[in-house]
């Protein structure tokens, strides 16, 4: 029993080696499933054994949590560095670099990959083994997991292959990161020739995307010189039409790796996860590509800005979000996907953003005649997000050095997806007193730290290496509530006048009474903390005491037009705007603004196929919020500035002056998202039947 339960804790040594972070002791009762007693006893056994390898105990500090000291972290991370491990090593691995070990002794051909040796090598059942299997095959369906007399092994197509482990890259996995490390390549030679490239390339790399395609090219050199190579040249014309240089210089940078027998495929390979990778500043397009993607950038900024009432155009914004747009450009042209751990947290988090965002994004659809996925609308929504609470203005070189010298606490990231940007948002509304710096790459510390600068403090999304004269914390690009905590704490450590007046505090108390009581029901009690410290203060239901789609839109406000024959759009328009002013919703300038605006920007306002939500800002002419419907048996055509739409169903919409409408939009866009009801919408025969649509919802 002692040895099964030494082996079990060594579970939570395995984590606690892996963050940096303190890990609350709720947080390893639910990452291991473990009662508060087992908990307390993997840790005494932890602490037993560090203390007979002569290491330090498990730090516990009170409202943090538990954490290793860096350097008993540094001498047991020597030991994972190695490549053959033993089966001692093996065990006592969670769930994911279990997974990843397997992974990667397929993909590597090494060993006897069968069912019985993983079982043996890991300490686990068959069972769990063959779970292992499913999900990988389930998390890269396009690689081909076979077996042959010694086991399973990764097979199929290279370039799949490639990009399986590109993707595991892109989440930060370590034991994927280890192995490659130890393939006998000089890690800080692959690093220099990629951060060299950016010259002959014309790009500026994200932090991020300098250390994704060193791994990568130091895989791929692997993966050639035991000759799996990757021969499709599709694409090839393209690059080379569009781009200037980006061919030559991949070409270059598998030579100097001193890599023979590469073929044309390889180059378009590494040249297209070249351009699908983060920048900062990106000119080795041709000119027409960059002057669409600039129009494409301020069409999509306009188009959220018009659904939502905010106002974030400006030429940093727009630039900025243009440079992202070529990498989402790019991956989804060539079929390159991004992963990263935060999208599914950025899915659950800003849902209503997101569905703004792909609303906003048709432009783009449009142009690339393909879907975006969620995960590129995700990370475009951050964008979004952040631009409505930022005040940042055209700032270049030196400038933007000095001014985030004058901050409190710097902000860092290492992506280029607009983590920090998001960040920046949240902590600037939530810490008003405090001057944070515009986001930054940890390349920007060097510069800063030379001249005369402010900063208490540094927060940062991505792993920080080397001395600061300043405390650094590490976060996740979506706070946990962790990552609050922690915060908070160092805030009033180092920035303590700052914060008298935040009121936030209800994180702390339940950190401290999780400690000490078993909550059964977190969601209540914070209810009721929030209730009981501040009793003028109604918890925020977000939209759902606005009206909603249902409500607004009653059987009155809707139009059913049997014959379209000769109609004009600007009649459809009239008789929509009519219901609301008869109401007294809107004046009559406000069905004039509309048309403006269309014949200003063209028929922007197509939210989905035959769907046109026609609107205009609140101070022009909206008294209170509502919306109409004008229903078509046959699609009539809108053409204005060289643009033509065919609309069979129009809304007008009344945001009022508060944003009352953001429930009825949010509803809207949900329907105009699904294909189903939609169908259901335009085929219906009266306004009951659009009735029971609306009903759905």
């Amino acid at each position: 029993m002692n040895i099964r339960k030494t082996k079990k804790s060594d579970q939570l040594l395995q984590y606690l080696i892996q963050t940096e972070k303190y890990t609350s002791l709720k947080e390893i009762m639910s990452i291991f499933n473990i009662s508060r007693r087992t908990a307390f006893n993997w840790l005494a056994n932890v602490n037993e054994s560090l203390t007979n390898q002569g290491l330090s105990e498990v730090e516990n500090i009170s409202k943090y949590g538990y954490r290793l000291m860096d350097t008993t972290r540094n001498k047991l991370k020597q030991p994972e560095e190695k490549t053959n491990l033993s089966n001692d090593n093996f065990q006592g691995l969670n769930r994911l670099e279990r997974i990843s070990e397997i992974f990667w002794l397929m993909v590597s051909g090494e060993g006897n990959v069968s069912i019985n040796r993983l079982s043996e090598k890991f300490a686990c059942s068959r069972n769990t083994v063959i779970k292992d299997l499913k999900f990988i095959e389930q998390e890269q369906p396009n690689v081909q997991i076979k077996n042959t007399s010694h086991g399973r092994k990764i097979a199929g197509d290279e370039r799949e292959i490639r990009l399986a482990v590109y993707e595991l890259l892109q989440k930060h996995n370590v034991v994927i990161q280890n192995h490659i490390k130890n393939l006998g390549y000089a890690w800080n030679d692959y690093y220099k020739l990629v951060v060299n490239s950016q010259k002959t390339l014309q790009i500026d790399f994200s932090e991020n995307s300098l250390i994704l395609l060193t791994y990568l090219l130091m895989f791929s050199c692997w993966r050639i010189k035991a000759g799996k190579v990757i021969t499709n040249e599709k694409d090839y014309y393209w690059i080379a039409e569009n781009t200037h240089g980006v061919l030559d210089t991949s070409e270059q940078m598998l030579k100097q790796t001193f890599v023979d027998g590469y073929y044309v495929g390889e180059i378009v390979f590494l040249s297209k996860v070249v351009l699908c990778s983060q920048v900062m500043n990106i000119d080795c397009v041709n000119v027409q590509l960059y002057e669409t993607m600039g129009k494409i950038a301020e069409e999509i900024t306009f188009r959220y800005e018009q659904l939502t009432g905010e106002q974030l155009a400006n030429n940093f914004f727009t630039r900025t979000l243009c440079n992202h747009l070529y990498a989402t450009y790019f991956r989804v042209r060539f079929g390159i996907p991004f992963s990263s751990n935060e999208v599914n947290e950025i899915k659950k988090k800003y849902p209503k953003l997101i569905r703004f965002t792909a609303i906003a994004c048709e432009p783009l659809e449009i142009y690339l005649n393909m879907e975006i996925p969620d995960n590129e609308i995700a990370l475009i929504c951050l964008y979004f997000g952040s631009g409505r609470e930022n005040e940042y203005s055209d700032i270049d070189g030196n400038d933007r050095f000095r001014q985030a010298a004058l901050a409190e606490v710097l902000l860092v990231c290492s992506s280029g997806i607009g983590t920090s940007e998001m960040l920046y948002s949240e902590l600037s509304k939530k810490y008003p007193l405090i001057k944070f710096s515009i986001p930054l790459e940890i390349r920007d510390l060097k510069e800063i730290f030379q001249l005369n600068y402010q900063a208490k403090l540094v927060v940062s999304t991505a792993q920080l290496t080397g001395d600061y004269p300043v405390p650094t914390i590490q976060v996740k690009a979506i706070l946990t509530s962790h990552d609050q905590t922690l915060i908070e704490s160092q805030f009033r450590k180092y920035l303590p006048l700052k914060l008298e007046h935040n009121g936030d505090v209800i994180n702390n108390l339940m950190n401290i009474i999780e400690r000490y009581a078993d909550v059964h029901d977190e969601k209540n009690l914070r209810i009721g903390l929030n209730d009981f410290i501040y009793p003028k203060d109604v918890v925020s239901q977000e939209n759902m005491d606005k009206p909603s789609l249902a409500e607004l839109l009653s059987v009155k406000n809707i139009r059913v037009i049997k014959k379209t024959d000769n109609l004009s759009w600007r009649e459809v328009l009239h008789w929509g705007c009519e219901i609301l002013r008869e109401q007294h919703i809107i004046e009559p300038r406000y069905e004039s603004k509309i048309v403006d605006l269309i014949n200003k920007y063209g028929p922007y306002m197509l939210i989905s196929d035959k769907v046109f939500l026609a609107h205009a800002a609140p101070k022009q002419g909206s008294k209170s919020v509502g919306i109409s419907m004008v229903l078509l048996d046959e699609p009539l055509t809108i053409t204005a500035k060289d643009q033509t739409v065919n609309v069979s169903c129009l809304f007008v919409l009344s945001p009022g002056a508060n944003h009352e409408h953001d429930r009825v939009l949010e509803e809207l866009i949900e329907i105009a998202r699904n294909q189903n009801r939609m169908s259901q919408l335009l085929n219906a025969k009266n306004r009951q039947d659009v009735r029971n649509v609306i009903l759905s919802v």
